[in-house]
This record gives C-alpha cells, structure tokens and sequence, in this order.
C-alpha cells in the first residue's frame, strides 16, 4: 500500500486498528483492538465508528507530515509518546 492509497482507503478496507505502545509488541498487552464489522471473525469489539475515527485522525496526521511506515497486511503511524495506531487490512470478510 502506498501513502496515496492509504490516504483514500475507506472502512470496508480495514478489519481492526491496534492503539497502543508503538515500539512494542502487537498481542495486545500494550494497548487495545477494535474491529471493524467487516472483519471475518472479530476477537475484540467491533466498533466502525471508532475506527473510523481513528482512520480520521491518522490520515491529519500524515498530511501534516507524519511518516507511516507501511507493511504487508498493516500500515503503522506514530502519534507521539511512543504510541501507536496500526490499521491492518487482512481478515477481511469475503
């Protein structure tokens, strides 16, 4: 995924986003899930409006310059005091 795509990616795109500690482990134990509806079997709430908000404040942030770093199945941000939003794309419904 490139930042262009990112930055026009809608919610039926991401099936959970992690907020937490950035330089840290993603099991859960240094922040929190949410799913979106659109994600084959959710192990956390399931919240689109949320997520949605947080895609929001994500995509400001890297307009404003902040550098995502972009994985496979992931795209991390830093938001400052070592934490973290990661939207990931994999476990998508059918």
């Amino acid at each position: 995924m490139t930042k262009k795509e990112f930055l026009e990616i809608g919610l039926e795109k991401i099936s959970q986003v992690y907020e937490g500690k950035n330089n840290h482990c993603r099991c859960g134990c240094g922040g929190e899930y949410t799913a979106t509806t659109f994600m084959e079997s959710p192990r956390s709430e399931v919240d689109n409006d949320l997520v949605l908000g947080k895609l929001e404040i994500a995509k400001a942030l890297i307009k404003g310059g902040k550098k995502p770093e972009f994985g496979e199945t992931y795209v991390n941000i830093s938001i400052g005091w070592n934490r973290a939003l990661t939207f990931y794309f994999d476990e998508l419904k059918k």
